[in-house]
């Protein structure tokens, strides 16, 4: 089924199954279906969103194609922005081809800049502009100007000539010279690794780790400042008491979680259960230290932002330490049950507090 809704006199979209444009068409074209075909001379610019698209003919406005399979061949005035899994060029482009996909293969001159990012790129032409190449297989024939390549394995033509700077990037540098550059040839490490140079991974998971655990906790010592201090209190003062509290809490949870999980009934409740669970553990690992930091400001009033300078304290010192692994490992073993303990014992003094009082 076809249908066709003129927006303007120089607009039309066209929606169907099967799209077929093999009359000369002077309007801008947009066009939605499962197989779209075009053999027919547009005028302005042309968009296709489809499973697969076929152009075939020339093009003076720009040409946009959206599909898991792209193929364009002809002649486009103007850019190209094709987008898919599978993309074939073939053909001259006065503009510039941007494409985005798995596996791109072109064989076209390039007026312009060519921007290709793919996992498998085979370039066969000329590009009188800049080409930029972003992928894991890369596979160049022809002549170029200034490249910036981007890539695992890089391959060339022999015939190929780069008559600009060829900058390249790959996880050991490559001997290029029997290719024909009349520019500079500079190879940089891959951009993970230059990142790791710069910004070095082990300090930023301990900065993630820091912050993981200061934006939880100011957001409870906000929400819940009374249940905060309490639990922190309690931890410190009853530690203990609390250790053992939590540790046997936290067996008997995981258990309970387990039973529930076993029935088919029971599944949602248990995901819900689990997801509280391991909330409330995670933020328990950092009472006890919260309450250490309290401890150094003792001389300091009974404030909120007392126990801001704690908390941040407390974190600080939880994060130094879990520096080294093993002192991380022995740190959650001791402080998680803790935490936990004094939660649950806080709110186990409620409860007694509230019946007491004949609330409850």
């Amino acid at each position: 089924m076809l249908f066709m809704v003129p927006l303007i006199s120089e607009a039309k979209i066209i929606m169907g199954e099967h799209v077929r444009i093999s009359e000369y068409a002077p309007e801008e074209i947009f066009t939605l279906g499962d197989e779209i075909r075009v053999t027919a001379p547009l005028r302005n610019e042309f968009i296709g969103i489809g499973r697969r698209i076929h152009v075939q003919t020339n093009v003076e406005g720009d040409l946009i194609g959206i599909g898991l399979g792209v193929d364009f061949s002809g002649n486009a005035e103007s850019d190209a922005y094709l987008f898919g899994f599978t993309i074939g060029v073939e053909g001259n482009i006065d503009g510039s081809i941007t494409a985005l996909g798995k596996n791109v293969n072109m064989k076209s001159a390039v007026g312009g800049n060519l921007r290709v990012s793919a996992e498998n790129i085979t370039i066969d032409g000329e590009v009188k502009g800049k080409t930029i190449l972003w992928g894991k297989s890369l596979f160049l024939k022809g002549r170029f100007n200034d490249v910036v390549l981007y890539g695992n394995n890089l391959q060339f033509a022999p015939d190929t000539v780069v008559n600009g700077d060829l900058t390249y990037s790959t996880p050991q540098e490559i001997d290029l010279s029997q290719l024909h550059v009349r520019g500079e040839i500079k190879w940089n490490k891959p951009i993970a690794e230059r990142a790791r140079e710069k910004f070095p991974i082990r300090i930023m998971k301990k900065l993630y780790t820091f912050f993981s655990l200061l934006f939880p906790t100011m957001i409870m010592l906000w929400s819940f400042p009374n249940l905060f201090r309490q639990t922190t209190l309690i931890s410190g003062s009853r530690f203990i008491r609390s250790f053992w509290t939590g540790l046997l809490l936290i067996i008997l949870t995981v258990i309970a979680l387990l039973v529930i999980f076993i029935t088919i009934i029971g599944a949602p409740l248990g995901l819900i259960g689990t997801s509280f669970f391991f909330s409330a553990v995670y933020i328990s690992q950092i009472f006890p230290a919260i309450f250490v930091g309290r401890k150094i400001l003792f001389k300091m009033q009974e404030k909120t932002t007392t126990w801001v300078l704690a908390a941040f304290i407390g974190i600080f010192l939880f994060s130094i330490i879990s520096f080294n692994p093993v002192s991380k490992i022995i740190l959650n073993i001791i402080s998680i049950p803790a935490g936990f303990g004094a939660l649950f014992m806080g709110r186990v003094n409620l409860m007694r507090r509230l019946k007491k009082e004949k609330i409850l």
